[in-house]
């Protein structure tokens, strides 16, 4: 009994701190439904990938995980790179629960290292929607948009995020 009760409050905890609800990608570079259905079967094929929902239409994904895992976003990107298409925007949705985030504008979630680009509030709380910035999460002409200075020095571990 000890070690069922255990094993609840193992899970309850584990799902209680995932932050990340999901991911909105748009793909560039699809022509037909068949391009759609590539992109749906590589992010769907990805381990920490439990739901995807398709906008042919507008070429959006919206991605849902599993509870237990933490999204890798360059997972994601290679995946619709891998699948022979483009990744024009990715977003995600993040739930925080009083986030300190430093005079840096860095932040780790779910053990993710985060770089809040322009002016960084000390806290995050509540839903919110953070775009990723770099070359593998937009287009290269949405990419030029933003000033060489606001990019800065990031570490290959951490993601260039804004608050949108």
């Amino acid at each position: 009994m000890k070690k069922i009760f255990l094993l609840l409050i193992c899970c309850w905890t584990i799902s209680a701190n995932a932050q990340v609800q999901k991911v909105n990608l748009q793909a560039s570079g699809l022509t037909c439904a068949m391009c759609s259905k590539a992109i749906y079967k590589a992010v769907s094929a990805i381990s920490f990938v439990d739901t995807v929902l398709v906008n042919i239409e507008a070429s959006t994904y919206d991605i849902r995980f599993d509870n237990e895992t933490t999204p890798r976003f360059d997972q994601i990107a290679k995946a619709v790179v891998d699948a022979g298409f483009s990744v024009a925007n990715l977003t995600v949705m993040v739930n925080f629960d009083k986030q300190a985030v430093d005079k840096n504008g860095l932040f780790t979630l779910d053990g993710i290292n985060y770089k809040l680009m322009g002016t960084s509030p000390a806290t995050l709380q509540g839903s919110k929607k953070l775009q990723l910035i770099g070359k593998q999460y937009m287009l290269p002409k949405d990419l030029k948009k933003i000033p060489v200075a606001q990019l800065g020095n990031v570490a290959s571990n951490t993601y260039l995020v804004s608050l949108k």
